[in-house]
C-alpha cells in the first residue's frame, strides 16, 4: 500500500492583489502570502517521508513543492498534473465574467458540472490527473507527495468517490492544504481532505 499526498499550491500572486479565476493558461508565481503558506506544510512533510515529489509544471505548483519539503526532495514535474483549462474565463474577475458572460456565472453556480465558456470539463480534467497519478504512483517505491490544483483534484476525487460532478465543490480545499488517499490493487481510498501543518 502507497500513501498519497496531493497538496495544494499555496495562493497566487494575483496582478492587483484582485482574486481571478486561473486554470492552466496563467502561470502566475506564489504571493509572499502563498509562500509563507506552503512552507507551513513542512512539519506535515517532515512527519511523513516520501519517496518521491511531483508538481504540476506550472510555477506555482512547483514553488509550492519546494517550499513544503524544504527543498529536500527533488522534484519532477508531470504535464497531467495541470490544472484545468478554464477557456474564456482565464484571467477574469467574477465581475467581469458576469459583465462580458451575462448568466454564465449563475448557470454554472446552480450546476458546477458545466465547464467555462470553452474551457476543459472538469471530469476530464479529473481523468487526466488520475491517469497522471497512476503513471506516477506505478513508478516510485512508496509513498508519494504531488503539488497541484483544485479544480484537477476534485474532479479527481469525484471519480473515486463516485460523486456527481456537479457536486465536486464538496470537496473544495483552501490553498496549501493536503488531501490525504491510499494506493492499493489499482483503488485510491480517500482519507482525509484539507489538512494542514
Amino acid at each position: 500500500m502507497q500513501r498519497l499526498y496531493i497538496a495544494r499550491h499555496g495562493e497566487p500572486d494575483f496582478p492587483g492583489s484582485i482574486w481571478r479565476c486561473i486554470g492552466s493558461g496563467t502561470d502566475l508565481p506564489l504571493s509572499a502570502r502563498g509562500r509563507e503558506q506552503a512552507a507551513a506544510l513542512r512539519p506535515f512533510f517532515a512527519s511523513r517521508p516520501v519517496a518521491a515529489l511531483w508538481a504540476s509544471p506550472l510555477k506555482r505548483a512547483v514553488e509550492t513543492a519546494a517550499l513544503m519539503t524544504g527543498g529536500q526532495v527533488p522534484i519532477r514535474t508531470h504535464p497531467g498534473l495541470r490544472e484545468a483549462h478554464i477557456g474564456e474565463w482565464e484571467g477574469l474577475s467574477p465581475e467581469e465574467i458576469r459583465r462580458k458572460f451575462p448568466g454564465a456565472w449563475e448557470a454554472r453556480e446552480t450546476d458546477m458540472s458545466i465547464p467555462p465558456g470553452g474551457g476543459e470539463d472538469y471530469g476530464a480534467a479529473g481523468a487526466r490527473f488520475e491517469t497522471a497519478l497512476r503513471e506516477i504512483l506505478s513508478a516510485a517505491p512508496g509513498d508519494v507527495a504531488v503539488a497541484a490544483h483544485q479544480a484537477v483534484t476534485c474532479g479527481f476525487l469525484c471519480r473515486i468517490t463516485g460523486t456527481p460532478l456537479s457536486r465536486w465543490p464538496a470537496f473544495a480545499h483552501d490553498y496549501a492544504t493536503v488531501t490525504e488517499l491510499t494506493f492499493e490493487n489499482g483503488a485510491f481510498t480517500l482519507l482525509s481532505f484539507g489538512n494542514r501543518a
